[in-house]
């Protein structure tokens, strides 16, 4: 199934980006004086460059994987997950455990099986909660790692602007033979400083919390999902599962 469209992340954007140019409007500034290619290079260039560093370019292309997915409705198949644990419980009860271990097999989702691969082994059910929180712990790490890729570039940019308005202050100082320049060149030294904080708390910060919510949400559901399948384990009914953790009860 196709995923829809989330504008929400994007209207944001929109709004922050379009106050910071309604402002230069009204102060008069034109919009040409704050495109300054140099200084756009060091701040997001020195960004890439140390979060390379940092995370790797997999855990880049990772990260911007899941910030691309932010544009995109989340999932929210837990319901239909629960209703179907209660009829793999169902049916087992049926059939014996075949059914389960033909499910656990074809699943590409490591919560589900796990849990029922488990489960056809007899495992207890504190065993397999365990295992699951396991999974939902590993999962929980690899997407704080996504959010502090995000956060880490929000906290190298500022900084990078500040070395690209040094470097403008460095070069506006060799030219003190002509003072009727440096006040153009000193306002055009600090653009990157504009480029750096700007870029931090407008895109990398904001994106790292909506990532933050984003995952907050999914694992809930992921646990609900775990403890629907260690009821499975514990022989619990189809009824008392689908009574328990569907609905959001």
């Amino acid at each position: 199934m196709r995923k829809r469209f989330e504008p929400t992340t994007l209207i944001g954007l929109l709004i922050g980006i379009s106050a910071i140019a309604a402002s230069m409007f009204l102060d008069g500034t034109k919009p040409r004086f704050l495109w300054q290619p140099s200084a756009l290079l060091i701040v997001l260039g020195g960004t890439l460059g140390a979060v390379t560093v940092r995370s790797g370019l997999s855990g880049i292309l990772d990260t911007l994987k899941q910030t691309l997915g932010l544009f995109r409705r989340p999932e929210d198949e837990d319901e239909d997950m629960i209703a179907r644990i209660a009829w793999l419980a169902r049916t087992s009860r049926r059939e014996g455990h075949r059914v389960l271990e033909r499910y656990a097999t074809a699943s590409k989702d490591k919560l589900i099986s796990t849990g029922l691969s488990l489960t056809c082994e007899y495992i207890e059910p504190q065993l397999i909660a365990a295992s699951l929180d396991a999974v939902l712990d590993e999962e929980d790490q690899i997407a704080q790692k996504h959010i502090s890729v995000l956060e880490s570039a929000g906290t190298y940019s500022p900084t990078f602007g500040i070395l690209g308005a040094v470097l403008g202050l460095i070069h506006v100082l060799r030219a003190l033979d002509h003072p009727g320049e440096l006040g153009v060149g000193i306002a055009t030294a600090f653009v990157a400083t504009i480029y750096g904080v700007g870029i931090a708390n407008l895109f990398f910060f904001p994106l790292a919390a909506r990532l933050r919510e984003r995952h907050q949400q999914r694992i809930r559901r992921r646990e609900k999902i775990a403890d629907a399948l260690v009821a499975l384990s514990a022989n619990e009914s189809p009824m008392s599962i689908e009574r328990r953790f569907a609905g959001g009860k």
